[in-house]
């Protein structure tokens, strides 16, 4: 047992009265959402202490400082414990909003983690009160990356415009069962805007803004950062009918898992930008793990030493470029942009593009690394954000189309 310190928060009254809280980097939450999604058991098992800071632009500045009990930092983030013994936490809450920009891939994703002292014995959901169905729990080498996690997948196609309700249920080996209610609101027939862009700062929520594949992810000063590390931690954003883009970020390395054989970095440790993604494909596995056909990924590989970190381009199918002429340093801490583009040729061949430069310095004229495809098999698709075995921050996005 430990007593884990969470990041400061900050309460802040206006000259209208009203209460916000506001994260080290200034972004704004209604202290009810905060506490109730992020610290569900505050009252049960923790304490919290504030003092005056400071009087500034008519806000009056409280820190905050929250103590909660946990067995590591890590289980903070990911634990609700409405009984003892049996927990459902959705990571991003129990309302869930799909679809008001546009959908960048067939799936909704719903992610979260399953505690038992006792042992599961299942886990599983409804849609609409409809068939249930079987999830995969755990650590698998791939989506799932810890003891508990679950991500369900579920086809647009089974959505009911507007309002559904998903019923998580889990039992454990003592008997003990619960259930949690999960509000997907759905619009479906929106095209996500192109050009497109995210300024995180002016940001209240990852998903008001793009939608979560996988993993746990939190928004920070400097952008969106992976908060566990693992095997291809995914945003998406854009539509199945973008075609000719370019796709701008920066991206900041903190740590890296030092690829290895089998998983989870399966020989490599890397961030990327893929394009025209259209989902994961389906296969037998929950979820699905299948993540080609798409028009390719673009991966900065790094290296143990992080003395030749290069790139990579492929499809998983029909193309494989790596560039084994020039590579480079990269330094932790350090900022860097990065930038993909996807054009359809005059030959109707479509070529892949990609540079990676210090942000401090010009872009380079010329890219890094181009990979041509003959075979099209995937004209359109969406854009994603990748994070594989790297703790990583990405900065502000540009999208724009190409003529």
């Amino acid at each position: 047992m430990c007593w884990y310190r969470t990041p400061g928060m900050a309460i802040r009254k206006n000259t209208e009265g009203n209460e916000k809280t506001d994260d080290c980097a200034g972004r704004l939450y209604s202290p009810v959402r905060f506490f109730t999604e992020h610290y569900p058991a505050l009252n049960d098992i923790g304490f919290m202490r504030y003092s005056l800071m400071c009087l500034q632009n008519n806000l009056l500045f409280f820190f905050l400082t929250l103590f909660t009990c946990c067995n590591s930092p890590s289980t903070e983030q990911t634990r609700d414990t409405p009984s003892e013994d049996l927990a459902i936490h959705s990571w991003y809450g129990d309302e869930l909003h799909y679809g008001q920009i546009g959908m960048p891939q067939r799936w909704i994703n719903i992610l979260g983690n399953v505690q038992t002292q006792a042992g599961l014995q299942s886990l599983t959901y409804t849609v609409n009160g409809g068939k249930a169905v079987s999830l995969s729990v755990g650590k698998d080498g791939r989506r799932l990356a810890n003891h508990g996690d679950f991500n369900i997948d579920i086809d647009t196609a089974l959505l009911a415009a507007e309002e559904n309700k998903v019923l998580i249920s889990a039992t454990d080996s003592s008997g003990n069962s619960m259930t949690r209610e999960i509000t997907v609101h759905y619009e479906a027939g929106n095209t996500w805007p192109l050009p497109y862009s995210i300024d995180w700062d002016k940001t209240e929520e990852i998903e008001d803004v793009a939608q979560i594949v996988d993993g746990h992810w939190q928004l920070e000063a400097n952008g969106v950062r992976t908060l566990n590390p693992y095997y291809d931690r995914v945003l998406a954003l854009g539509d199945a009918t973008w075609r000719d883009y370019e796709v701008t970020t920066t991206v900041m390395f903190h740590s890296f898992t030092p690829p290895n054989d089998g998983p989870p970095t399966f020989g490599v440790s890397h961030v990327a930008i893929a394009t025209r993604w259209p989902g994961h494909d389906m296969d037998d596995a929950q979820p699905h793990i299948k993540w080609h056909p798409l028009g390719a990924t673009a991966e900065f590989r790094l290296t143990h030493q992080l003395d030749s970190c290069r790139w990579r381009i492929f499809d998983g199918e029909n193309i494989y470029v790596e560039d084994s002429t020039q590579t480079r340093n990269i330094t932790m801490g350090k900022l860097y942009q990065m930038k993909h583009r996807v054009e359809t040729l005059a030959d109707s061949t479509t070529r892949f593009s990609v540079k990676l430069w210090e942000a401090d310095r010009n872009e380079p004229e010329y890219w890094d690394l181009q990979a041509r495809e003959k075979l099209d098999n995937v004209p359109t698709g969406s854009a994603l954000l990748i994070a594989h075995n790297t703790d990583v921050t990405f900065g502000n996005i540009q999208v724009i189309p190409l003529p």
